[in-house]
């Protein structure tokens, strides 16, 4: 990886003109070009209009689904695996069958003897350095961590624990009528730019939203988005961390009721938070955009939809709709151990995006009662497109919908066990890096 230039350099450099100071950004690698927009706002507004960063080393497409699944309802912590649900194209080249704590931008965070991380479409994994050694006070904590990486802003990532306390009779330092999280909220943060992890604190803008007693839910989700990291809570709220200034805000969420199904996504750089729900006997998707202009933090209704059209026509497991249909890949964790390889040798695909765009709109059977709940499970929003994915459980049918035509579209069989998590994924073509 090239170093970025010198101070000295940096003000040499910004007496040249334009032409002559975007032509020597465009000689320096993909990851150094992309730090390079933090250097001056000049050098961002330069490499920004001019589309110096190549289109085809960043995450702009969707590949496909990491789905985590569990063999039994409610078994978070023992016997979960995960599969990839794709074209027959991707499939062959991403491996599977990966404990995956997070992912973000192309990145995987992966749960070893100590946390690695991996950029599946350059074959790099890089092992984190071992976790700082566990005090008294943290093992009344559960952990949950999350990544932070963007490669439009800079080559670097880092990894933010969350911790969540444990409540119970053997946690008596602990009380469930104290606010949460508290203020300053400290952690513990991995920088790949220092190689380190070291302890951080977050001062609380606003109010608690919660208390310890609110927090006990089984799975964290988060979306990292413009330097801040937005942490699904499950219970009403959401944890808006400020990296850069290390600061964090609760957001409480537009609906919240412990019975149905809620979700956190990015879809074309918005935070996007979305609901299922029944409603007489069909299945119902909402969601609403959260608008941050001004510094106002409030969340909008975009799309309030029926899904009954969608089961009525694909919950047929015979049709066969696609002649090449998106498929299921299982491989083993061990093909890791061979799968690195010298980066210079990857190079991106020149495969097209999926045609998420086509399908066909779907009309209602007007006053049609429903029989029985046909239960869907979200899998997650098209991070570019204003599209949201879902799995008829009866069918184990994918289907795509597109929230501004109602187009829809099926991709595929994905049998269901029981879903604990999913998210999509997209390729990056960014060379991962140990510290330097």
């Amino acid at each position: 990886m090239a170093e970025l230039p010198s101070p000295s350099r940096v003000r040499a450099m910004d007496l040249l003109p334009d032409d002559l100071l975007a032509d020597v950004l465009t000689r320096l690698p993909p990851c150094s070009l992309a730090a390079s927009r933090c250097v001056r706002k000049h050098w961002c507004a330069i490499i920004d209009t001019r589309r110096l960063l190549r289109a085809d080393l960043l995450p702009l497409r969707l590949d496909g689904f990491f789905c985590v699944l569990a063999e039994t309802p409610r078994n978070y912590d023992d016997d979960t695996f995960c599969l990839f649900f794709s074209r027959p194209s991707t499939a062959c080249r991403i491996n599977a069958d990966l404990y995956i704590l997070d992912h973000c931008n192309g990145l995987l965070l992966i749960w070893g003897v100590n946390p690695y991380v991996i950029n599946p479409a350059t074959r790099q994994r890089v092992p984190l350095p071992p976790f700082p050694e566990i005090t008294r006070q943290w093992v009344h904590f559960k952990s949950f961590f999350f990544l932070a990486y963007d490669p439009m802003v800079s080559p670097h990532y880092e990894v933010v624990l969350i911790p969540v306390p444990r409540t119970g009779a053997n946690n008596i330092e602990l009380k469930e009528s104290s606010e949460w999280p508290p203020s300053p909220f400290t952690t513990q943060v991995f920088s790949s730019r220092k190689w380190r992890w070291e302890e951080r604190s977050f001062v609380r803008e606003g109010e608690a939203a919660e208390t310890i007693a609110d927090m006990q839910y089984h799975r964290f989700e988060a979306v990292y988005l413009r330097g801040a990291l937005y942490v699904h809570c499950r219970n009403g709220s959401v944890m808006r961390i400020a990296l850069q200034n290390d600061k964090y805000q609760m957001i409480k969420s537009p609906a919240w009721n412990e019975d149905l199904a809620y979700y956190l996504g990015k879809c074309e750089r918005v935070v996007y938070f979305g609901s299922l729900s029944e409603e007489n006997m069909w299945p119902r998707f909402r969601a609403w955009l959260l608008n941050e202009s001004c510094g106002q933090m409030e969340w909008v209704l975009k799309n309030d939809i029926s899904l009954q059209a969608v089961v009525e026509n694909f919950t047929n497991v015979y049709t066969d709709r696609y002649s090449t249909p998106w498929i299921v890949n299982y491989q083993d964790e061990s093909d890791w151990v061979n799968y690195q390889k010298d980066v210079s040798e990857v190079q991106p695909e020149d495969e097209s995006d999926w045609d998420f765009d086509s399908g066909i709109v779907l009309h209602e059977t007007k006053d049609k009662v429903a029989t029985d709940y046909a239960p869907m499970l979200f899998l997650g929003f098209h991070p570019y497109k204003k599209i949201a994915f879902f799995l008829l459980s009866r069918s184990s049918r994918v289907v795509s919908y597109h929230l501004n035509t109602s187009k829809v579209q099926e991709l595929g069989i994905l049998d269901e066990l029981f879903s604990v998590s999913s998210f999509p994924y997209t390729p990056c073509w960014m060379a991962l890096f140990e510290n330097n």
